[in-house]
């Protein structure tokens, strides 16, 4: 069957949306389900496409075995030239200017309290999504710490930035404060993707039931 224009513009879109960390988790779902119909159109595009983008990209193919997506795979972890598939991306050199700054800040600031400033929050906060835009992990155990302390009201920034960054390990301070903040629930949904948890994954089953009814929430909703 021919691949229709709106399908193959679909397809485009949705490849420019890999370089988009914000938008990224989504685009690959969307490309995971379209199959064998995203290889045509990923050859001129494959250039535009940074690390990341790639390595999401060899995700959402992982179960097309064609001979064509065979090869494109293979050209998509050759070109991955700042790491093999599933490293994170090392900064580009405008973007380590960004991380130290934000690093600093860190490291110039009290360990998380329940009670602290608002100010301090968003600075934390701020200072963490700058880290997790460049796809960093340098500050992941202060991004867990300020998640698991923080109140509600002050985690949206931090929610954000682990929707970018995190791991399985976040699911349980998320799933506090998904009930009131959509950018928690969002976050759990993309993280999710990223790590291929489903309602039969080991680290969604070990989880407190309360927890893990919130995950299951977020994930449907997502």
């Amino acid at each position: 069957m021919p691949i229709v224009a709106s399908r193959g513009s679909e397809i485009r879109r949705l490849l420019d949306e890999l370089n988009d960390p914000k938008r990224r988790a989504g685009a690959g779902l969307r490309l995971k389900s379209l199959g064998s119909r995203v290889v045509p159109h990923v050859v001129d595009d494959l250039a535009r496409l940074d690390p990341l983008a790639r390595q999401a990209l060899l995700e959402a193919l992982a179960d097309v075995n064609t001979a064509d997506a065979t090869s494109l795979k293979k050209r998509l972890a050759r070109s991955a030239s700042e790491g093999p598939p599933g490293a994170i991306k090392a900064p580009k050199s405008n973007d380590a200017g960004e991380d130290s700054k934000a690093l600093d800040i860190l490291r110039a600031l009290p360990p998380p309290r329940p009670n602290e400033r608002a100010s301090i929050s968003r600075e934390r906060g701020e200072a963490h999504l700058v880290l997790a835009r460049t796809g960093s992990r340098l500050a992941r155990k202060d991004l867990l710490l300020s998640l698991t302390t923080l109140e509600s009201g002050r985690a949206r920034l931090y929610c954000e930035a682990a929707g970018l960054i995190g791991d399985a390990e976040f699911l349980t301070p998320l799933a506090r404060h998904a009930e009131t903040r959509k950018e928690a629930a969002r976050a759990i949904f993309d993280i999710a993707v990223r790590e291929k948890i489903t309602a039969r994954s080991k680290a969604l089953k070990d989880l407190p039931e309360a927890v893990r009814v919130t995950v299951a929430k977020a994930l449907v909703g997502g």
